[in-house]
């Protein structure tokens, strides 16, 4: 049985490491792990990687100079390498690729599958196999055998359930008739008093005055008579 691709990654930042860890395991891939360089160049000899990634800015041994080591000892020379860094100038991927790197990729321009796309083609180049490790799904997902299963009684009787008589839906409500418009009513035909007439002040004045001066007269008269009469023939 071939054995299972290995995978050497080197970089100071743990929380970056654990992820692309847990994901080259995932893609199958045994995955070996160092934080500096120092640490780098003595696990390379136990562990035998087929491939190793490899981070710049790293304490203790940088990258370049963990690189120019690889590529100096007989023994790993022929390893192929990898540089996932955060330098994104022009200059560090020509000082990287100078020293023998295979390709040379920016942390913030890739995801993880994109890193792992480009393991497998650097490996391909070197006319590697890349042999992943079959996934195993876990025991709680694959569902028991049950023979003979065991149905156990229901804890209590369920009690039917009444059947209510459905209920007729409400006609709807006619909407409320307009009220009908009351006549005003009718005017009843009365006889109009006729106008009293009335005489001007000055007029009834008149006439009074006039009636007083003929009773006055009259009785001057009568008067005027009887002191004839009686001077004419008393004497």
């Amino acid at each position: 049985m071939p054995k299972t691709t290995k995978v050497l990654m080197v970089d100071d930042d743990k929380m970056l490491l654990d992820m692309y860890k847990e994901r080259l395991d995932m893609a199958g891939f045994q995955v070996e792990t160092s934080s500096n360089g120092e640490e780098c160049l003595a696990k390379i000899h136990q562990v035998k990687p087929d491939i190793v990634l490899l981070d710049i800015m790293m304490p203790k041994v940088n990258g370049y100079d963990t690189l120019a080591s690889i590529k100096s000892d007989p023994q790993t020379k022929d390893t192929p390498v990898i540089i996932l860094s955060a330098l994104v100038r022009d200059i560090n991927k020509s000082r990287a690729i100078e020293a023998g790197a295979d390709d040379y990729i920016i942390k913030s321009e890739v995801m993880p599958a994109d890193v792992i796309k480009k393991v497998e083609n650097v490996l391909a180049k070197y006319h590697k196999d890349v042999v992943t490790q079959p996934s195993v799904e876990p025991k709680d997902s694959v569902p028991a055998k049950v023979q003979n299963p065991v149905v156990s009684p229901p804890s209590s009787i369920p009690m039917p359930t009444p059947k209510v008589a459905p209920v007729a839906p409400k006609e709807p409500t006619p909407p409320p008739a307009a009220p009908t418009p009351i006549a005003p009513p009718a005017l009843s035909k009365t006889t109009t008093p006729a106008p009293e007439i009335q005489f001007e002040p000055g007029v009834t004045q008149k006439n009074s005055s006039s009636t007083l001066y003929f009773l006055v007269l009259i009785l001057l008269i009568v008067l005027a008579g009887s002191a004839f009469f009686f001077c004419t023939y008393i004497r």
